[in-house]
C-alpha cells in the first residue's frame, strides 16, 4: 500500500512534454507524461523514426517508397515484406469489411483529382474514364501467406491516404509503451492514438470539430483508443465554381457530395482511420451496421440536410465530455483532430520538447 501510494505521487508530478516533427507531409505531435526528460525525448525520437519508416513504405509522393516501386503491369509480381505487407493486409481487411467503401487502389484517380484541384477545372471525361480503368482493389491480387503482390490490370497504383497515418500512429504509441511511457498520445493531423490517461486525470482532452459550421467544438475525455476525423471542411476544393470534396467514392471515381464529415472513436487509430474514410462514402444504413459489428466505440456523421444531416452511431452520447471552467479559459486540448490535412510534401528537424 505504501509503495503504491509513492508510485501514484510520483506519477502525479510527471510533466507533459510535447515533441513535434513533420512527417507524411503534416505536423506530428507526441505528448508524453514523464519525469525523465532525456528518456522521454529518446522515446519520442524512436517513435518519430517509426512514423518516418511508414512514410518511406507507403508514400505516393515519394517515387522511391516501397509502394511506388510496386509493379503496375498485368502479370507482374513482387515479394512484399515489412510495413508495406502489413498495410496490404489491413487494406484487404478493410476493403472487404466496408464493401469497397475503403479502397487503397485509387492512386490513378487521386492523382487526377489533385491535378484538377491545382488547375481549378473539372477533369475531362476521357481522362476520368481512363483513370477509372486503372483503379480498384479488384485490379490486384494480394496473397498474404506468400507475401506476394500481383497486378491484374495495367496501371494500378496504391494510395494509403485512408490508412497510413492510423498505422503509423498506432506503432508510434506502441514504441512509447515499450519504452515505459504509457501515459502518452500521438497525433498525426487528426489521426490520434491515445494511451493511458494522464496521471490523476480521467482522460486526454480531445477537441472534436463542430458538427455544423458556426457551432462550438466539443471536447471529449478519452483514453486507450484511436480517434480519426475525415471530412472536406479542412480542405474545400472549387472546380469550375463548384465546391467538391477531396474524398472519392470508389464506386464512381467522383468526389462525394460535400459536405461530409465522420469522426470515429475506436479501439485503435488504424481502425478509426479506415472507418472514418469509409463512413464518408457509404450509405447511412451500411454505416450503422458497420459500426455496430466492428467494435467501434462511437461515430458521428455529418452530411448536408438533403443527404441525411447529422447522425450519431454507437455510443456517441455516452462519451465523456471534458468539463469547461466558465471563468477560466480551458488549456489547449492535447489532441484536436481537424479534417484530413491537405496534401503536402517535405519535412523538418524536430523541435525541442515543449513542456506544458
Amino acid at each position: 500500500m505504501i509503495a503504491a501510494t509513492l508510485l501514484l505521487a510520483a506519477a502525479a508530478h510527471a510533466e507533459r512534454l510535447t515533441f513535434t516533427e513533420v512527417h507524411m507531409g503534416v505536423e506530428v505531435r507526441i505528448v508524453i507524461c514523464a519525469q525523465d526528460r532525456p528518456a522521454a525525448a529518446a522515446a519520442a525520437r524512436e517513435s518519430f523514426d517509426a512514423i518516418r519508416a511508414w512514410d518511406e513504405a507507403l508514400s505516393d509522393w515519394n517515387p522511391a517508397s516501397q509502394a511506388m516501386r510496386l509493379p503496375d503491369q498485368v502479370g507482374a509480381r513482387a515479394k512484399v515484406t515489412g510495413r508495406l505487407a502489413v498495410a496490404l493486409d489491413q487494406s484487404a481487411r478493410w476493403q472487404s469489411r466496408t464493401d469497397g467503401g475503403f479502397d487503397p487502389a485509387l492512386g490513378a484517380l487521386t492523382r487526377l483529382w489533385r491535378e484538377s484541384a491545382r488547375s481549378g477545372a473539372w477533369p475531362e471525361a476521357a481522362s476520368l474514364e481512363a483513370a477509372r480503368g486503372r483503379c480498384g482493389w479488384s485490379g490486384i491480387a494480394w496473397d498474404a501467406p506468400r507475401s506476394e503482390f500481383r497486378v491484374l490490370r495495367d496501371g494500378i497504383r496504391l494510395d494509403f491516404g485512408g490508412l497510413g497515418q492510423g498505422l503509423a500512429a498506432d506503432e508510434a504509441l506502441a514504441v512509447l509503451a515499450r519504452r515505459g511511457f504509457r501515459h502518452a498520445m500521438v497525433d498525426i493531423s487528426g489521426d490520434i492514438a491515445l494511451g493511458s490517461a494522464p496521471p490523476g486525470e480521467p482522460g486526454w482532452r480531445v477537441a472534436v470539430e463542430p458538427a455544423m459550421e458556426g457551432q462550438p467544438e466539443c471536447m471529449l475525455l478519452l483514453a486507450e483508443c484511436g480517434v480519426s476525423c475525415s471530412g472536406d471542411r479542412g480542405q474545400p476544393r472549387l472546380l469550375d465554381g463548384r465546391r467538391v470534396s477531396h474524398i472519392l467514392d470508389p464506386a464512381s471515381g467522383l468526389p462525394v457530395r460535400a459536405p461530409r464529415q465522420a469522426v470515429v472513436v475506436a479501439a485503435d487509430a488504424t481502425r478509426a482511420d479506415a472507418l472514418a474514410t469509409a463512413l464518408c462514402v457509404l450509405p447511412w444504413e451500411r454505416c450503422g451496421s458497420l459500426v455496430a459489428t466492428d467494435a467501434v466505440r462511437a461515430a458521428r456523421l455529418t452530411r448536408g440536410p438533403s443527404d441525411g444531416g447529422l447522425r450519431t452511431l454507437g455510443a456517441w452520447e455516452s462519451l465523456t465530455p471534458a468539463p469547461v471552467d466558465p471563468v477560466a479559459s480551458p488549456r489547449p486540448a492535447e489532441a484536436a483532430p481537424p479534417a484530413k490535412a491537405p496534401e503536402a510534401e517535405g519535412s523538418r528537424d524536430p523541435t525541442s520538447p515543449d513542456p506544458r
